[in-house]
């Protein structure tokens, strides 16, 4: 992957590129990550795809923009991307926050978008923010970047308090050097992870091709189990993938399931 930068307006957007090796393929990063959390992805995919992958503004190499870190803004930039930088409409593949920005991508810009996969976007919690048991992630991180904790302690904290495991308490401790803290802020306020409508409606409004892939919920995903039958509903070219034995970083703890069910999903579009 190469890494470039694109200018809009007076936000810069940092991307990785690969070679043009097939369709493109448009990844879309969750809050506490940046372009390279998508390794394992751009792996089992960069010898048959064009692959773009996009840090959101405010996060690592991107530009910052205090008070604009929110769904509706990261759409408005990624629709810009795509015009002006992938060259047909791509498959645009979102994480948790970026799933969000996926689903009113398509919404809002039908026609820049062939089809979307959708990682475990956060159904379940929006409008519960305040007792979501995954704020303790944000509130650690602003106290620590307030009070410049030594990394080894950052780490140590995630494994201890946030029961990460070592290797996720590491890529999370690297992140906060790159991720803007006001991002932290707005999303527990509230301001980032909100769509203008209700989730199951602005699933409805999806006109492409969609894959929504969820797990467990007792590990960490962001999707009630309850909740599966209503996205199935929504969307009405939707196709459902549960992987097992795994929380909400599907594509980062189990990639082979993961991509194996992504593959299948892009071999079916063309």
């Amino acid at each position: 992957m190469q890494e470039k930068k694109y200018h809009k307006g007076q936000i810069e957007l940092n991307y990785g590129e690969s070679m043009p090796n097939g369709p493109s393929l448009l990844l879309i990063h969750g809050a506490g990550s940046i372009w390279q959390d998508w390794n394992r992805v751009i792996k089992a995919f960069s010898f048959s795809n064009h692959l773009f992958a996009v840090d959101l503004r405010g996060f690592g190499g991107s530009g910052r923009a205090r008070g604009s870190y929110d769904v509706i803004t990261f759409a408005n930039d990624m629709a810009d991307f795509i015009k002006n930088c992938i060259s047909e409409p791509p498959v645009v593949m979102g994480h948790s926050l970026g799933a969000l920005v996926t689903i009113d991508l398509a919404g809002r810009y039908p026609d820049l978008i062939k089809a979307i996969v959708l990682e475990d976007p956060p159904v379940s919690i929006l409008n519960n923010i305040d007792q979501w048991d995954g704020r303790i992630y944000f509130e650690m991180a602003l106290e620590m970047i307030r009070g410049k904790t030594p990394r080894q302690d950052v780490i140590a904290r995630f494994i201890d308090e946030a029961g990460y495991s070592k290797s996720e308490a590491k890529r999370c401790a690297k992140n906060l050097k790159v991720i803007d803290p006001c991002v932290f802020e707005q999303v527990l306020n509230g301001q980032t992870l909100k769509l203008k409508q209700n989730i199951f409606t602005a699933l409805s409004k999806i006109q492409c091709s969609s894959l929504f892939i969820s797990s467990d919920f007792k590990l960490g995903s962001l999707v009630r189990p309850e909740d599966l039958p209503k996205i199935d509903k929504s969307l009405k070219k939707g196709h459902m993938a549960f992987i097992k034995e795994v929380g909400h970083s599907i594509h980062m703890d189990s990639p082979l399931a993961f991509n194996q069910v992504v593959g299948d999903f892009l071999s079916s579009l063309e």
